[in-house]
């Protein structure tokens, strides 16, 4: 099974934080999953972890709970979307599933998919219910995430669906133009820009996007934010 969360990053204490905290969300998701935590407590879940299409069908026929969730409060929702498995995203979605379940650190099935930057499924599951606002336990929003990633595809649906293009993460004043300008991400920057994002606004250090972009030696970034 492949991860859906990025591992590197440049210094400074934006990329820090946030990559500590999802780690601990999607990183003790995933641990416990393999330890077998909760196995047998979902069974559509359980099924989609395992990647058995035809097990997860004949369950829902056989009308088991497709929000059912395992111990972690995961759902077999967060596993297709953990898979990248648009398939499977679109037939637990006709079967009623909780496109805005969270497991018990927070992750819901969007904000793991813009931390993927799979663009497919985050518009499906927009479409489905999903918050385009929604905060994750350290108060990050799926556009911050999908920005960190540099995906403009996913974040097109986002935008498209009012996320806050300037919404700002509570305790460091973050937003998702900074992230953006952190990680280097031209084009993420560009599109945030054109969607109206402040390159004015500071943290709570009292950076901008543009000294952030500094910081981290993102000079195509810093010639777009000046």
């Amino acid at each position: 099974m492949r991860p859906s969360i990025r591992r590197g990053g440049p210094s400074g204490a934006p990329a820090q934080a946030g990559l500590k905290t999802r780690l601990y969300v999607l990183g003790v998701f995933v641990m416990l999953a393999a330890l077998g935590v909760g196995a047998a407590t979902s069974d559509v879940a359980d099924a989609v972890q395992r990647g058995d299409a035809a097990a997860v069908r004949r369950l829902l026929t056989q009308k088991a709970d497709v929000n059912a969730p395992q111990a972690d409060g995961a759902t077999a929702l967060h596993w297709a979307v953990y898979r990248e498995d648009v398939e499977t995203v679109d037939v637990l979605l006709r079967a009623g599933a909780n496109a805005k379940a969270a497991n018990q650190y927070g992750a819901t099935p969007l904000s793991m998919a813009a931390e993927s930057g799979n663009a497919a499924i985050v518009k499906r599951l927009l479409e489905a219910g999903a918050d385009p606002n929604e905060r994750m336990a350290n108060d990050d929003t799926a556009l911050m995430m999908a920005a960190r990633t540099g995906n403009v595809a996913a974040m097109t649906p986002l935008l498209d669906h009012g996320a806050d293009v300037n919404a700002t993460e509570k305790v460091r004043g973050t937003t998702p133009l900074m992230w953006a300008a952190v990680y280097g991400q031209e084009e993420a920057v560009k599109e945030l820009l054109k969607a109206g994002a402040d390159k004015s606004l500071k943290d709570e250090g009292g950076k901008t996007a543009l000294m952030w972009a500094i910081k981290n030696n993102r000079a195509t970034v810093v010639q777009i934010l000046r």
